[in-house]
């Protein structure tokens, strides 16, 4: 029986099996939508309005197709695009403006600065938590800080114009890392967009670890992966599209924001039961629902003893799932652990908890949700501390098992996670509504600030009166 958390912290495997090449993408079925090729002599204007036709165009052509031909057209285009040189896009003709004023440097200097920048930002402590026993606990809306100190750097800075593809041997640097023009424009161009046009920031992240190889030995990094499109199919199981790569996940389901893909062992009632769950998750505030669509955040549903058996997490052995962040492909769940018919679970649910977490790594750290990081730790400290929140078993990717500073950073997704399911006996504490609102009544005010109020009849098979033996 789990009544704990469904998720081990993990680490980082090391980058020695093979992956897939860096622009990894879909094998196109079919030709995508035509678009007219950029032309120097036009105005970035006339660019960009050719380029707006070409999208309706190719929004008009999706709608005459069903949803598997649409998820089709729309990873090929997405492969393409991929593919394509970023020198020539409208994008860069704006960016080289946006970022007109920018000082020249030499490469190694751009490199090393920007080094320098993003340590400096991994380390910033302004909401960071010190339990009192002086352990330290990270947080705070990193995401957007690194956006926020990238747009600054290349407002003041740029590497030479077409620099010839470059190896350093530099501090935080992969060995084999390789500096190109290509995949400088590819996040200069990512970067700029979030702050001209609203894109996703996730998009930044992603290239910014494409350019400088940066924490890239992780086998999910999402730079090493082509993301799904998003087609919310409502209460309906489809053929996923076919990605190079990816080809193990056969069936696609999608909605609340979220796109859940598995293989051909999952049930399609546990497709079913996973968008259903994240459908009522992000019900209360479906503002997040654009944010986690933009950001291309995916579920891998697997159904067997671990995650080592989904082509992106090949040597990574977590039994449960565990959450997404804006570097990885996406987030997993064993679906062997929710409760749908014909499979019973009174345990901890990997769907409800890893999508907590998502959502404060995505979403908060987008939004700089202040409130929640000037509060959750020290209501996870005082609750700990108290005998209110009763953990219940976690393991470490090392083996250990978890301790005080680990349930502090996982009492929040615990809580919430018994707080959705509301079932008695279902975890050692937080496990109802009710208990928790007289128990912990300020982390019960926090949590409904963000999840729903509404009634949900969580694994409806199970006796309401039921309590583990």
């Amino acid at each position: 029986m789990l009544l704990g958390v469904s998720c081990s912290v993990r680490e980082p495997a090391s980058d020695t099996a093979s992956e897939p090449a860096s622009d990894a993408a879909s094998e196109p079925a079919s030709d995508a939508a035509g678009e007219p090729a950029s032309d120097a002599a036009l105005s970035i204007e006339e660019q960009l309005q050719l380029q707006e036709i070409a999208d309706k165009k190719f929004e008009e052509q999706l709608q005459a197709l069903s949803i598997e031909e649409q998820l089709q057209k729309m990873a090929d285009r997405t492969f393409q695009e991929l593919q394509s040189d970023p020198d020539s896009s409208p994008d860069s003709n704006r960016c080289d403006a946006h970022y007109g004023s920018a000082k020249e440097i030499s490469l190694e200097d751009f490199v090393v600065g920007l080094q320098a920048l993003v340590r400096e930002v991994h380390h910033r402590d302004t909401y960071d938590y010190v339990t009192l026993g002086g352990e330290r606990i990270r947080s705070g809306p990193f995401t957007l800080w690194m956006q926020q100190a990238f747009e600054d750097y290349l407002n003041d800075y740029k590497p030479p114009h077409r620099f010839d593809d470059t190896q350093f041997n530099l501090y935080d640097i992969r060995v084999d890392n390789v500096f190109s023009w290509r995949n400088y424009l590819r996040w200069r161009n990512a970067v700029c967009l979030v702050s001209v046009d609203d894109g996703p920031v996730r998009d930044s992240m992603v290239e910014h670890g494409r350019f400088s190889g940066w924490r890239t030995e992780w086998p999910g990094h999402a730079m090493k992966w082509q993301p799904y499109p998003y087609v919310d199919t409502g209460q309906m199981v489809v053929a996923a599209p076919a990605i190079r790569g990816l080809e193990h996940y056969t069936k696609y389901i999608a909605g609340g924001g979220v796109v859940i893909t598995g293989g051909d062992d999952v049930p399609d009632a546990a497709m079913l039961q996973a968008r259903k769950e994240v459908v009522y998750e992000t019900s209360a505030r479906p503002e997040y629902r654009e944010i986690l669509e933009e950001n291309t955040v995916r579920i891998s549903l697997f159904y067997g003893e671990d995650t080592s058996m989904l082509p992106e997490y090949h040597d990574i052995y977590e039994p449960g799932g565990f959450s997404t962040g804006p570097l990885d492909a996406s987030m997993t769940a064993n679906a062997q652990w929710l409760c749908f018919p014909g499979n019973i679970d009174r345990g901890g649910h990997p769907i409800f908890h890893e999508m907590v977490h998502t959502i404060n790594h995505v979403v908060f750290e987008q939004l700089n949700e202040t409130y929640f990081y000037e509060r959750i730790y020290q209501l996870a400290e005082r609750a700990l501390e108290s005998g209110v929140f009763k953990p219940g078993e976690q393991y470490l990717g090392s083996g250990d098992v978890a301790g005080k500073r680990e349930w502090i950073g996982e009492y929040w997704a615990t809580t919430v996670e018994g707080y959705l399911m509301d079932r008695a006996g279902f975890k050692y504490s937080h496990d109802t509504r009710d208990w928790i609102q007289a128990n912990d009544p300020d982390l019960y005010d926090l949590i409904i600030r963000y999840f729903p109020t509404e009634p949900w009849d969580h694994c409806p098979e199970v006796p309401p009166d039921w309590q583990e033996n």
